[in-house]
């Protein structure tokens, strides 16, 4: 009895020692190590968590193997895991603060298991590997760290590295590899040049994009679309970019209804670098950059500084045959050439031109009569004028800086400056339709005609745009035991100015083209000059001139840590707080002017609790690690109250190899400042009644709605990784999401609502007496949703051989569902494979991928397919298939300083050639692009660039 008795304190004196000990071991670390040799990687392990590490090594081949990057919160022994995977070392703890790294016994590699299975029965190795290629478990979501390591729902990364494969000039075509971007619109889609993240194809508003872990407020050149635009970001200042596909994102926002966009920026240059850069497609768009970075590496502190300059020239539809000729009969389509040309066209008001068999004839080349030309019009391909590639110049410095104050406090700060100028070319001026009457000098008929005519005595009309952004960002971060904290402050500035260039005032035309006096009245009838110099300097206006400016300020607050040690591991917890203040103006003649403001206070909590995990060494099968993340958003909006968002996760690991992940959550989306507060004009245009079945003049009302309701969503994600210890570091992946998302906010085409009148009888006025169609307000409303549902997919490896280091990559997105409610009380359409003005939806994506470096020889190639479609116009099915197409993207490097040796004036020196869609495929035909001619959503009239880029590290 008395041994009893002393067994039990000394059994729990022993268990309180283990875990005291399992607690020291548990202390985590904010580790940021880049892929590397195992040697440097471990004098990174050393210096970011203040260790020592005894290394002791006789293989060199060990020592300059690749390993990482490992990235996040993180323990010693997780770090461990990684950098020590398939080599023949293990780790051993001598004390709190050493480590030793050292070959394996011979009694332990004897017992004939594989390498890392021996790794595993050691008994100070762990069992958790987040280096995988699990990047959920790795990766974090952020700058500074928050949430991710909390949660369960698939991230995909593009490092550094993948962005050097790639080549992407720009971040927007950087999201053309991602299979999860159900489309992208091509550079001169938007007359602003902006583009946008379109992920799941859920309208570019829904994906929350983050730069260094905090919100990035919409670019004040795409107030209308309330999204950030891509390009204001060079992506030669970008360490990686993180995509969370899932709404369960608590710390940043209920707001995120596509997911997470992370773009961090580089914080840490080792040497100086000037990188050039040139490309071109055939007939323009040039791209000229040119790249400078340096940074400071020391102990207590480190930093980098990024200046970017890059230049696009322009590329005109003339330098394509499917918008230089708009006659798509050829293709089978419709002929889209414009009565607007330059000689013009004369036709009537009623019946045929008087003297002439026709109603409509050209302006004759050679001075002859109309006889000749009557029922000929001369037309014109508009499109040849407009741009497909806008010229743009960019402006950029990026400043990232950490310091150590105390050794358990840091400062960080950020600093973005961008300066942008963009210039859209369209048309020359036009006249459309405009009557002239008897009076004027020139007119053979002796009657009022309507005439239509390019006016080519002028340049291309153009839009331009000139933006300058300035963010930046302090915050203070520190440790309090084994807790982590954060305070920081940030602000964001930009305003933009457009200007139209070259337009003609109507209304002066207009009285040109009955004026008497021959000095004083246009020419339309005639092939020559319509006018004389003069007369046509007085009809352009001066520049029109709009300016629109968004900003903010957001002060954040978190701490992060364990709240109890259960026996699978830590229960951790972030809690924290948020103030943000948003902003809009907008300052337009016709418009007027909108200045108006939003704050919203936010608390938020996520909690990661370990249920069962290799910690507890059970045998029990199917049960390696059983893991709950909980976590819930409160926002306060100052004009919608308060709302409550909640998300959940479990992940669950059958063995070491695979795992299994579930996740869902809300999200909540309030209409942007422009959707409610931009104010309200009027206009009187022309639209077919149905009616009554004949053409009406009516007054269109369009601008914001302040009684507009926030967007909701909801979505589900369900998962599989299995992750096989092997020398190919394979990785395979397959994740079905769905997400339901209602009442859209969208300005309805007014044709749309005069075929439901009846849904949209408070927004059509018609004369009580008549019936007479007066008024239509088109202005924005919340209508319909969208149900989306699908399967992403992906296959990845990455392993030494003789001939080299091969990364191939397989990434696949099948659409199961995309149906689409656009008019309420109706049937939802289903979008799958069917063209659509809106962003066509393909059943499914793929991209197929190998890289490869030997030595200073390295290589790439990218195979992006997209399947056969149907065609469509407004939702009808042509009876048109668009063919199904495949890019290739070729790259090749060069190492110089590796072939020629360190001591060559060439050390540093790294040179790259490639092409994007090497072999030049073209855009197939669509009738959904109307005029266009193709499906701007799935292809792009661009077509091949080449490029050559040099870097020269000093």
């Amino acid at each position: 009895m008395p041994r009893r008795l002393l067994l039990g304190p000394l059994l729990l004196l022993l268990a309180a020692t283990a875990v005291a000990e399992n607690e020291s071991r548990l202390q985590q670390f904010e580790f940021d190590i880049p892929r590397t040799t195992r040697v440097m990687a471990l004098h990174e392990l050393s210096r970011q968590a203040d260790l020592l590490v005894a290394y002791l090594s006789s293989d060199d081949a060990e020592e300059v193997g690749l390993v990482g990057p490992v990235k996040g919160l993180l323990t010693v022994d997780q770090v461990l895991s990684v950098i020590l995977r398939s080599s023949s070392l293990t780790s051993r703890w001598i004390e709190d603060s050493m480590v030793s790294v050292e070959p394996r016994p011979r009694s332990d590699v004897s017992t004939g298991l594989p390498g890392d299975a021996v790794a595993r029965t050691l008994p100070h190795s762990t069992d958790v590997d987040p280096l995988r290629l699990e990047p959920e478990e790795v990766l974090v979501l952020g700058w500074p760290l928050r949430d991710l390591t909390l949660s369960v729902p698939p991230v995909v990364v593009m490092e550094r590295d993948d962005l050097d494969a790639i080549a992407a000039p720009t971040l927007a075509d950087a999201l053309k590899y991602i299979s999860q971007s159900a489309y992208s619109r091509p550079e001169g889609y938007r007359t602003s040049g902006a583009q946008y993240a379109e992920m799941r194809g859920l309208g570019p508003d829904t994906a929350l994009v983050l730069i260094n872990g905090r919100r990035a407020l919409p670019s004040a050149n795409s107030l209308s679309s309330s999204a950030f635009d891509l390009n204001t970001i060079p992506v030669t200042a970008v360490e990686r970019i993180e995509f969370l596909l899932d709404s369960a994102a608590a710390a940043y926002g209920s707001d995120a209804i596509g997911g997470v966009i992370n773009i961090v920026l580089r914080d840490k240059v080792a040497e100086p670098t000037l990188e050039l850069r040139y490309g071109e497609a055939e007939g323009g768009a040039e791209q000229e950059r040119v790249t400078f970075s340096a940074g400071v590496n020391k102990d207590r502190y480190h930093g980098a500084v990024v200046f970017d300059y890059f230049n696009i020239g322009g590329l005109l539809g003339d330098e394509r045959a499917l918008w230089r000729d708009q006659d798509f009969r050829r293709y089978g389509g419709r002929d889209h050439r414009s009565l607007v040309s330059s000689p013009g066209n004369v036709s009537s008001v009623t019946g045929n031109l008087p003297g002439l068999s026709s109603n409509v004839a050209g302006v004759p080349l050679d001075g002859s009569d109309f006889t000749a030309t009557a029922g000929q019009p001369n037309l014109e391909s508009l499109l040849r004028f407009s741009s497909i590639v806008p010229e743009a110049t960019r402006r950029t410095i990026t400043a990232m800086g950490t310091a150590r104050l105390a050794d358990r406090i840091s400062a960080t700060g950020e600093l973005l400056y961008v300066n942008r100028e963009s210039t859209y070319y369209f048309s020359p001026p036009v006249l459309a339709g405009m009557p002239v009457s008897a009076s004027n000098p020139y007119n053979p008929f002796g009657t009022t005609v309507l005439v239509n005519r390019l006016l080519t005595e002028y340049p291309s009309q153009s839009q331009s745009v000139d933006s300058d952004l300035l963010r930046w960002a302090v915050a203070l971060r520190g440790d309090w035991g084994r807790w982590n904290w954060e305070l920081s402050a940030l602000r964001s500035d930009e305003q933009a100015t457009t200007g139209l260039d070259h337009a003609v005032d109507l209304v002066a035309a207009m009285r040109a083209l009955s004026n008497p006096d021959p000095a004083q009245a246009l020419n339309p009838f005639s092939a020559g000059p319509i006018g004389n110099k003069d007369l046509l300097d007085s009809l352009l206006l001066p520049r029109d001139v709009d300016e629109f400016s968004s900003g903010g300020q957001q002060f954040a607050g978190f701490v992060q840590g364990p709240i109890w040690f259960l026996p699978a591991g830590p229960l951790t917890t972030v809690l924290g707080a948020e103030w943000r203040n948003e902003s809009m103006r907008a300052s337009n003649e016709a418009a007027g002017t909108f200045d108006h403001d939003r704050d919203v206070t936010s608390g938020f909590a996520q909690l990661r609790v370990p249920l069962i995990s290799d910690q507890l060494h059970t045998a029990v099968p199917g049960l390696h690690e059983l893991t709950l993340t909980a976590g819930s958003r409160w926002d306060n909006y100052s004009e919608f109250g308060h709302v409550l968002r909640s998300q959940l996760g479990l992940l669950w690991k059958p063995n070491r190899d695979f795992s299994v992940r579930v996740s869902g959550g809300s999200s909540f989306r309030p209409p942007s400042l422009y959707e409610m507060y931009l104010p309200k004009i009027s206009a009187v245009s022309r639209v077919t009644d149905p009616v009554r079945h004949e053409l009406a003049t009516v007054l269109f009302t369009m601008g914001g709605n302040n009684e507009l309701e926030p967007a909701t969503a909801r979505s589900l994600t369900a998962g599989v990784v299995f992750s096989p210890d092997s020398a190919y570091n394979w990785n395979v992946s397959a994740d079905w999401w769905r997400i339901d998302m209602k009442n859209r906010v969208v300005s309805v085409p007014p044709q749309v609502m005069l075929a439901n009148e009846v849904l949209f009888h408070d927004r059509i006025g018609r004369d009580p007496v008549t019936g007479v169609l007066r008024t239509i307000d088109s202005s924005r409303i919340n209508v319909g949703g969208v149900k989306a549902a699908g399967v992403d997919f992906a296959v990845k490896a990455d392993f030494l051989t003789d001939f080299g280091r091969f990364t191939p990559e397989l990434q696949a997105t099948w659409f199961d569902r995309f149906d689409s409610t656009d008019v309420p009380g109706q049937a939802p359409v289903a979008r799958v494979d069917l063209a659509s003005e809106l962003g066509t939806i393909l059943d499914w994506r793929a991209i197929l991928s190998l890289k490869w470096k030997r030595g200073p020889v390295g290589g790439a190639v990218f195979a992006r397919y997209t399947p056969s479609y149907d065609d469509a116009v407004a939702g009808v099915r042509t009876g048109r298939t668009v063919a199904a197409q495949t890019l290739f993207d070729l790259q090749g490097s060069l190492d110089l300083g590796m072939v020629y040796g360190r001591e060559s004036w060439l050390e540093g020196l790294k040179f790259w050639v490639g092409a994007i869609n090497v072999l030049d495929a073209k855009p197939s035909f669509a009738d959904v692009g109307d005029a266009a001619g193709f499906d701007s959503s799935q292809s792009e009239l661009k077509e091949r660039t080449y490029y050559m880029r040099l870097e020269k590290k000093f």
